[in-house]
């Protein structure tokens, strides 16, 4: 079956964009992926239909943000970065310790050593020691209440991925695993942990780290915050 119309070119060759492969094209694709592997579909994946259209309808809600404008701050960052948002440690709001707060421009690069580490410490420096504190908390969250910040999501990807570990369930790494979630619902990193859930099951639950600022404001507090602690953007 010839899929080249549903294919965006990328690394390592075309790909398969869920957000606008028909649903007849995703199955046809995924039960040859199963086969090889001598499984079966609708025994892994019993709802498969019913969630890639849910998950189709998700992606329809996705700000496309170009993937080098996009913060990285990777798990292993994810205590630090809660640390510092409810210790008030990021310059977030007014007074700022200078003219204005410093955020790093879409075609960002990491900043010196020295000047990040400032950077972060700004906040408990601006005459205020409680105005730049963020009651960012720790969640579970179904994917049914997530919103995806990206439209691009492989399906091959997902599909790969499934085939090798099995459908996500409670205890797997998958779930496990921190996303960061703004305000509204969008997660900014994680997407095929995501799509993996939402072709499984919409109503497990992945752990988030929920921040309360509105995406497009999140988008640039954590793109700086990744710049400060040396992260390169991912083009």
């Amino acid at each position: 079956m010839r899929l080249i119309k549903y294919l965006i070119e990328g690394e390592g060759g075309f790909k398969l964009n869920c957000a606008d492969l028909s649903l007849d094209k995703a199955r046809s694709y995924t039960e040859n992926q199963f086969s090889k592997d001598s499984k079966d579909l609708d025994k892994v994946l019993p709802d498969f239909d019913k969630n890639y259209k849910v998950l189709q309808q998700k992606l329809t809600k996705a700000l496309d943000i170009p993937r080098i404008q996009m913060p990285v701050i990777e798990p292993e960052d994810m205590d630090k970065f809660h640390n510092d948002l409810t210790k008030g440690n990021v310059d977030i709001f007014k007074p700022y310790e200078g003219k204005k707060l410093k955020i790093v421009p879409t075609n960002w690069k990491p900043l010196p050593e020295k000047e990040g580490e400032k950077w972060i410490t700004l906040g408990v420096k601006d005459g205020d020691l409680n105005d730049d504190k963020i009651k960012a908390k720790w969640e579970n969250v179904a994917g049914k209440d997530l919103i995806p910040l990206q439209s691009q999501i492989w399906l091959e990807k997902l599909i790969g991925n499934i085939v090798k570990y099995g459908p996500p369930k409670a205890g797997s790494p998958v779930l496990s695993t921190t996303i960061i979630v703004s305000k509204e619902g969008y997660i900014l990193d994680g997407h095929h942990r995501f799509g993996q859930v939402m072709l499984a099951d919409p109503n497990l639950k992945i752990k988030a780290l929920r921040i309360p600022l509105d995406v497009k404001f999140l988008l640039k507090i954590s793109r700086s915050y990744g710049a400060a602690i040396g992260r390169e953007p991912k083009g």
